[in-house]
């Protein structure tokens, strides 16, 4: 074989081998960001006690939560996810979570998740009495149905008014 021709043939080999060598050392200086922990209070159906949600947690990290002089500890999942319930402390204040060596975080107060409980029921209510009063032109709930909230009610006697008057009328 001519020795230009394997230098021609290689050269461009060589070239581009050098060129890419430096791609591991550009992507290598990238970190990858840490997750972020966040966390909210639901609340319990029946219960005096309200959920604790949290989640981008360090996997298997110690955490504190906190309400109005309560404090009890649990322990992040593998997954970095935690759920707990609490019981209402008299003030009725904000609930925190904090994980061994993080910053302390606000999950909202108790009347927040009684508050959201509520929009949350007369939604589904509303939703449901839609739907119904859409279809069947009736404003009351099939026999059997009984609401287990008075907000899931006043959302689905004002979702079968409006789906009577808006299509039955």
């Amino acid at each position: 074989m001519n020795g230009r021709f394997r230098l021609a043939a290689l050269a461009p080999l060589a070239l581009s081998s050098l060129a890419l060598g430096s791609v591991p050392f550009v992507a290598g200086s990238a970190h990858a960001a840490a997750p972020t922990a966040t966390c909210h209070v639901t609340q319990s159906a029946n219960s005096p006690s309200f959920n604790i949600i949290g989640q981008g947690l360090t996997p298997g990290a110690k955490v504190r939560i906190r309400q109005a002089g309560t404090s009890i500890g649990m322990v992040a999942g593998a997954d970095g996810n935690l759920a707990g319930s609490i019981e209402v402390g008299s003030a009725g204040g904000p609930v925190t979570m904090q994980e061994e060596g993080g910053p302390r975080l606000a999950c909202g107060t108790v009347k927040q998740a009684e508050e959201k409980q509520t929009r949350d029921q007369y939604a589904k209510g509303y939703q449901d009495g839609f739907k119904l009063g859409k279809a069947t032109c009736k404003a009351q709930a099939p026999q059997g149905v009984i609401a287990v909230d008075p907000n899931y009610e006043k959302g689905f006697n004002a979702g079968a008014a409006a789906a009577i008057a808006k299509y039955c009328d």
